[in-house]
């Protein structure tokens, strides 16, 4: 009887052991996942304040050293970052950080516009919640222009932005266009730099953006979209030639 008690609780513990071992196989696998997000989260930011120049070789055992990981997750974040056109691999070089030209910028917002212009026209009609949302990213990038703080001007952009993308259905084309911004965001983050006047005009065409989703006017949001994209200071700034001459 006590051997039958015995085994029954055997097979309980084992039982047991075995119900929790993937859970902990989940988590031991995202671990190393999340550091390599995390790792790759400080590349960019370290790209866009300047601190990694384009064109600069990256220094593998420096830079793991100053956003501290180990040289593992700091590959598999290389390797991300060069997948989203971030950082390139080059041969006798190693990586460096990705240098684009007017050119290749001229292909990116081309190519943003063409697949935001698909996003734009599928939205959803936005409930108040999001419309609010919107309303409070785009005064939160506005006190971080007067603040001059780039980053933060480019992440409420960004989330403002993404946010009206986000009502879209199509997910496929949301992640390209994500990657093509990540790719510009350094250009972005040097324009703001030079040109933080331009509080006035992003933030009427925001609002602009806003009372197009309202009103569900899909036409007019991509009009609108489409002039704030392409505005002649980013233009000016970037070497962009005019939509006209693309």
């Amino acid at each position: 009887m006590a051997a039958e008690v015995q085994s029954q609780g055997m097979t309980s513990t084992r039982g047991k052991a075995t119900s929790s071992e993937p859970a902990a196989r989940e988590r031991a696998e995202a671990e190393p996942l999340q550091l390599t997000l995390q790792a790759a989260a400080q590349i960019r930011g370290l790209i866009i304040d300047r601190v990694l120049l384009p064109g600069e070789k990256i220094l593998q055992v420096e830079l793991a050293e100053r956003i501290g990981v180990s040289r593992s997750p700091l590959r598999e974040a290389l390797r991300t970052l060069e997948s989203e056109g971030v950082v390139a691999y080059e041969i006798n070089r190693g990586y460096v950080v990705a240098r684009l030209d007017d050119g290749d910028l001229g292909q990116i917002y081309r190519m943003r516009e063409l697949l935001e212009d698909e996003l734009l026209r599928t939205v959803q009609r936005p409930d108040t919640a999001v419309l609010n949302e919107l309303k409070d990213l785009n005064d939160k990038m506005m006190i971080s222009i007067d603040e001059r703080n780039v980053t933060e001007v480019l992440r409420y952009n960004r989330d403002f932005h993404f946010g009206i993308f986000d009502l879209s259905p199509l997910g496929q084309i949301r992640k390209e266009v994500s990657r093509l911004w990540q790719m510009s965001d350094i250009y972005s983050a040097a324009w703001w730099r030079r040109q933080p006047e331009a509080k006035k005009r992003i933030n009427t065409e925001h609002r602009a953006i806003i009372s197009a989703l309202r009103k569900f006017d899909l036409d007019k949001l991509v009009e609108v979209c489409n002039t704030h994209r392409t505005g002649g200071l980013e233009r000016a700034a970037t070497g962009l030639p005019p939509m006209a001459q693309r």
